[in-house]
């Protein structure tokens, strides 16, 4: 019967659209051709497979929830919202890590919306930042950024980046931090001079890179056994995703020592 129940919600975009539709109040069926933009010969049958499995009631030229109908429904958003992120490249999010989310925020994936994949690089272009995310982030005026490992290219990039005025919040774990240290000393100083800039070190476990602007969000997961991931990242421009990520930041600045010299 459960699976019974799901084809029958998740099987019909029409029938999906309808009960989010009649969440939000008893319809006529010309407000649900109009606002569905459907006809009655394609949604009709829709309509009756739902009332015959009592989740869709009629009462004269009125159609509305049942009350079953309206337990079901609200949760369906949310599952929507899932299914929305991990369908459009399923293949990804199957083999990396999400674990590495914290769960607070994992349970939230749906925040992510209409998220993109960055192109992988050529063979000339291997172990470079992606276009995508350079390009996005010359154009925001502000940053905050995690790195669970180092690229010899971020230290001058992103002190460039906050010399051209853009506020930068940086974090990174204690190994990250000792090789900037320890080879980038006079990048990192010059970053932590600048009053909008700020760089942070966490001490727990930080699997997870990203950068969060106010344009974009990009996000690096490894792969299940650990691997680092240099080819793909996941891109968001919804507000909600770029609020996601400012949230994940800020989980990890909690944990975090603010370093404000050398």
């Amino acid at each position: 019967m459960k699976k019974q129940l799901l084809e029958l919600i998740f099987l019909s975009e029409k029938r999906k659209n309808l009960l989010l539709f009649l969440k939000g109040g008893p319809k006529t069926i010309e407000d649900i051709r109009s606002v569905l933009g459907v006809s009655s010969v394609a949604i009709l049958p829709q309509i009756k497979k739902l009332r015959e499995n009592n989740l869709v009631l009629k009462e004269g030229d009125i159609y509305r929830l049942s009350p079953l109908g309206l337990s079901i429904t609200g949760r369906m958003e949310d599952m929507v919202g899932v299914l929305g992120v991990f369908g459009n490249n399923y293949d990804y999010w199957s083999r990396h890590a999400i674990e590495c989310i914290p769960f607070h925020l994992l349970k939230r994936i749906d925040e992510l919306g209409n998220c993109t994949f960055s192109e992988p690089p050529d063979r000339a272009h291997l172990f470079e930042p992606h276009r995508e995310f350079v390009e996005n982030i010359a154009t925001s005026s502000c940053l905050w950024g995690t790195a669970s490992i180092f690229h010899p290219l971020y230290p001058t990039l992103f002190l460039n980046f906050a010399k051209s005025g853009m506020k930068a919040s940086i974090l990174v774990t204690e190994p990250v931090f000792d090789r900037i240290r320890e080879d980038y000393r006079a990048e990192l100083s010059a970053f932590l001079d600048l009053e909008t800039s700020h760089f942070y070190v966490c001490k727990e476990n930080l699997e997870l890179s990203h950068v969060v602007t106010d344009r974009f969000l990009s996000l690096t997961l490894p792969f299940h056994d650990g691997t680092f991931d240099y080819k793909e990242d996941v891109l968001c421009f919804e507000p909600s995703g770029l609020n996601w990520g400012k949230e994940l930041f800020a989980y990890y600045r909690d944990m975090s020592d603010e370093i404000t010299e050398i």
